[in-house]
């Protein structure tokens, strides 16, 4: 048997009858191979089981495990409610007149475990290390849910929590001919590939524009695909390199 400790994001090619692997003190992995291309995976949460699966791979040998940071939609199952993620800045961003800002945010990630096979990913087990709250953006007629965590404004980036936190570069713009403070984020996350290191995770970048609606003020919130050096990225979701999100009722 193949006991890792400290294991951190990224792939391993499992070959032994036993493997596992310690993400955290309580979060243990385990990877038993019951027969030629049949695998049971276990993740224990001290010495409680709290999710099975059995996996069938025509790849005999070995199987090819990914452990990803994903974007906070997942948990608690079936959790199919909230695309976005409200990010409240703990001290609001004053910005002058058409002026724009580079800064950074933490926002809440999932640990995603999947089986890759000939380029696709199969998530077979998801899960939170840290509570994430859930807010409403807007009235209760006409409001978005999201995922929703208070952030400090960086402006160097800061080191995230390990498997529970990733770091968000943001972009924002004043288009307006007045000075305007701004006291969230929107932020559109369903089908969004992170980047990680190790055990940390990046969402690059994130552009913000505040400008002149047809009824009012209004922010639209891009995720654009970046290339930030030295991470990977998890590559999980389709091909998509940007999603975007219009705030209407108020920043």
């Amino acid at each position: 048997m193949l006991q890792r400790e400290g294991v951190a994001y990224g792939d391993y090619i499992i070959e032994e009858e036993e493997w596992k692997g310690r993400l955290t003190d309580k979060i243990m992995l385990s990877i038993k191979r019951v027969e030629h291309g049949k695998y049971v995976y276990e993740r224990y949460e001290g010495d409680k089981r709290v999710s099975s699966k059995f996996i069938d791979t025509s790849v005999s040998d070995s199987l090819h495990l990914c452990i990803y940071p994903v974007v906070a939609v997942y948990t608690p199952q079936p959790a199919n409610y909230a695309k976005h993620l409200l990010l409240k800045f703990k001290d609001p961003l004053v910005m002058d007149t058409k002026s724009s800002l580079e800064c950074y945010i933490k926002m809440p990630v999932e640990v995603g475990i999947f089986e890759m096979y000939d380029g696709r990913a199969t998530m077979i087990d998801v899960f939170a290390t840290k509570l994430i709250k859930y807010a409403l953006y807007g009235m209760p007629d006409n409001g978005v849910i999201c995922r929703y965590r208070e952030s400090t404004v960086y402006f160097k980036m800061p080191k995230a929590e390990p498997l529970a936190e990733a770091v968000a570069h943001v972009r924002l713009h004043n288009y307006l001919d007045r000075v305007v403070t701004v006291n969230m984020l929107v932020i559109p996350i369903e089908g969004i590939d992170l980047y990680y290191y190790g055990s940390e995770a990046m969402l690059d970048t994130v552009n913000a524009v505040i400008k002149q609606g047809i009824r009012n003020e209004v922010v639209e919130v891009k995720v654009e695909e970046g290339s930030e050096s030295g991470w990977r990225k998890t590559n999980v979701n389709p091909t998509i390199v940007a999603r975007s999100y219009t705030m209407e009722l108020g920043f």
